[in-house]
């Protein structure tokens, strides 16, 4: 009925829907509406519609032949002398090929639907640290000035068809004006299915955590992916530039002429327009507030909603799409909070510059204090400039801070410290009550420390897991030594006083604290049993797959040259697509090319003759694999029993092993 009637449909007009603040674990509040049951039942269904249905056509769009990569800017003439000299060569797997896998599957338009009854959920403390009091007291080299609140519509479209002409660099084809209304019949293209790994000599699985599409999943990935992106380029090329940048209040500050604007542009009809606009000018009002206070809604979205989502997403698309062309590279972006890193300085500030454009014509600005730059030089002591259009400040996420000169993630003590604070006040308001107290701990401290510190990887290298375990070391005994006015330095040794001191219970054992409550224990968390179980799986150094890959490389260049200077290269050209072409003197016909020539496109190609492990597209994959946990080992007798017999119940909850 409602959707049949969607063009009277309206909020209540006789009463506002209350709206309400909620305090999350970071400090951060969010504003929710309250709206009935049926409307929102309604809501989520149109929501859940058009976010499915943006997201495959946003996809259609990018495999359409529009989407630039790097893969295109190689010059005809260097395609042809590579042949020439190296043989037919495969574009697949290389590592251009699985940045962009992972681009496309996980961080491309990463917050709409791939279907209808998908999930994304968060656990209890999965947030991420709010840092934007600690950042450094410092301001943007330039930050664009805001464009007026609405922007004009004319403007915009006219930007929009400007950035999407046709382009004729490279090897694309095609251009993005004829795309104007997004086509709704390439749906189930999917570029992974070109990516062709059947000459890997092992197939690697993904951790689980890295399929995972929730909020912090993605975070912690892209956080390898950084990692990962400093340690190839600093090695290949000697520097890297990233930038990481927040919209200021996205939610609450996107400006409803924005979101009708570029929806019109993509082909939205006028019906759904105008339910839309009845949706976001809803009028609100307080919870405690009578109905006279009621104001409309004349700028932003409601947060949890996933019309949001949709509104939000179609405007980010166009930066998305901005940066690609202005780079032929990926913005890697969830929601408001996005990253781009380079090797090349000056496409770093085209990216930039992109940014600041996006910002005046749609009426959105960045957080300076949540926006930062960091150069950094394969060596640690030299410091390279920054061009005065990139933003100024640091890169942080969650307790981490990127040092520019290591290249590496390193805790922020200070915020630990600030965040120490508030553990002991959520844990003295919960000290009446042992399941509460233990719920408070297992939140902050086990999830939302554990969560924020970043997850292992190879990346991250040992050091690191050596760093957080130091870290909740300092945490639990600064914590029950303030609670307990030092007589314990930890929490076991904190819940076994307290409940000797209300139970007269003695000689608790630990395992009992840490049982799960379905076989009677109290579901203790404790952050140390993990870093301690992949302690010696990672990475000690995680620069020394590329120190060996650099050395690799130099045997598989003399490989190839013995090949073609024997003649066998001759025999491999029919496969090629022009496999007569030659170079005009007789000496570059007769003489091998050069290792700068020959190494250009390391990235873009598959090359035979290295050695499977230093493949550049395995190192990536490496560096990027989070450790497995070891497995702790039981004995033959009892407790491997009862082991055997736990595996058969139904109701692990809370369970491992």
């Amino acid at each position: 009925m409602r959707i049949n009637a969607l063009e009277s449909w309206t909020w209540n007009s006789e009463t506002p829907v209350p709206v309400s603040m909620e305090k999350k674990i970071s400090g951060v509040f969010n504003i929710h509406m309250h709206e009935g049951l049926l409307q929102a039942i309604f809501l989520q269904y149109i929501g859940v519609k058009w976010s499915v249905f943006f997201k495959r056509a946003f996809k259609g769009f990018r495999d359409s032949g529009a989407w630039k990569s790097e893969r295109q800017d190689i010059p005809r003439n260097d395609q042809r002398r590579l042949g020439y000299y190296l043989g037919p060569l495969s574009d697949s797997p290389c590592l251009q090929r699985e940045r962009v896998k992972v681009n496309e599957e996980r961080y491309f338009m990463a917050q709409l639907m791939n279907y209808e009854h998908e999930i994304t959920g968060t656990a209890d403390g999965e947030e991420e640290a709010e840092y934007e009091r600690f950042a450094a007291d410092s301001k943007k080299r330039k930050l664009a000035v805001q464009a007026p609140m609405q922007a004009p519509r004319r403007q915009l479209a006219s930007k929009a068809a400007r950035k999407s002409a046709p382009t004729t660099r490279g090897l694309g084809t095609g251009g993005a004006m004829r795309h104007r209304k997004i086509a709704t019949n390439n749906f189930d293209m999917d570029f992974t299915a070109q990516i062709d790994y059947s000459d890997e000599e092992e197939e690697e699985e993904d951790d689980e955590d890295d399929k995972s599409r929730s909020p912090m999943a993605l975070k912690q990935t892209l956080l390898h992916l950084l990692s990962t992106e400093i340690t190839i380029n600093t090695h290949l090329y000697g520097e890297m530039t990233a930038f990481h940048s927040v919209f200021d209040d996205w939610n609450p500050k996107l400006p409803h002429d924005t979101v009708f604007t570029i929806l019109k542009f993509l082909g939205v009809s006028d019906t759904w327009l105008g339910f839309f606009k009845k949706f976001l000018e809803a009028p609100l009002k307080f919870v405690d507030d009578d109905d006279s206070s009621a104001r409309k809604r004349c700028r932003g979205t409601p947060a949890a909603h996933v019309l949001s989502d949709v509104f939000g997403e179609t405007t980010l698309f166009c930066l998305d799409f901005a940066v690609n062309q202005a780079t032929s590279n990926n913005l890697w972006r969830m929601h408001d909070n996005f990253w781009f890193w380079s090797p090349d300085h000056k496409v770093a500030v085209k990216a930039w510059d992109t940014v600041d454009e996006f910002t005046i014509v749609t009426g959105v600005s960045v957080n300076p204090t949540k926006t930062g730059t960091v150069r950094i030089s394969k060596d640690g002591n030299a410091t390279l400039p920054i061009d005065d259009s990139l933003p100024e400040g640091e890169i942080h996420w969650g307790f981490l801070r990127l040092s520019p000169k290591t290249g590496r993630f390193e805790i922020d003590q200070k915020m630990v410290d600030s965040h120490i604070n508030e553990l002991h006040k959520q844990l003295l308001d919960k000290r009446k009550s042992i399941l509460g107290f233990i719920q408070a701990w297992n939140t902050y401290a086990a999830t939302f420390f554990t969560s924020n510190f970043g997850k292992a990887a190879n990346c991250f290298g040992r050091e690191h897991v050596d760093n957080m375990l130091s870290t909740h070391k300092k945490i639990e005994m600064q914590v029950f030594a303030k609670l307990s006015d030092g007589q314990v330095t930890s929490v076991v040794e904190f819940l076994k006083q307290e409940i000797s001191q209300r139970f007269g219970i003695k000689d608790i054992p630990d395992d009992y604290l840490y049982f799960p409550m379905e076989l009677g224990g109290l579901d203790l968390q404790s952050p140390f049993i993990s870093l301690m179980q992949i302690h010696d799986e990672v990475f000690k150094n995680p620069s020394q797959p590329m120190i060996d890959f650099k050395e690799d490389e130099h045997h598989a260049y003399e490989g190839y040259k013995e090949t073609f200077l024997s003649g066998k290269t001759r025999h491999e050209r029919y496969a090629l697509d022009e496999p007569d072409w030659e170079p005009e003197s007789q000496h570059e016909k007769d003489t091998f090319m050069s290792f700068e020539e020959v190494t250009r496109y390391r990235e873009a190609f598959f090359f035979g003759h290295f050695t499977a492990t230093n493949r550049l597209h395995r190192i990536f994959r490496t560096l990027m694999k989070r450790p497995t946990e070891s497995k702790v080992e039981t004995d033959d007798g009892k407790i491997s029993a009862a082991m055997e017999q736990l595996r058969g119940e139904s109701n692990l909850q809370g369970i491992t092993g």
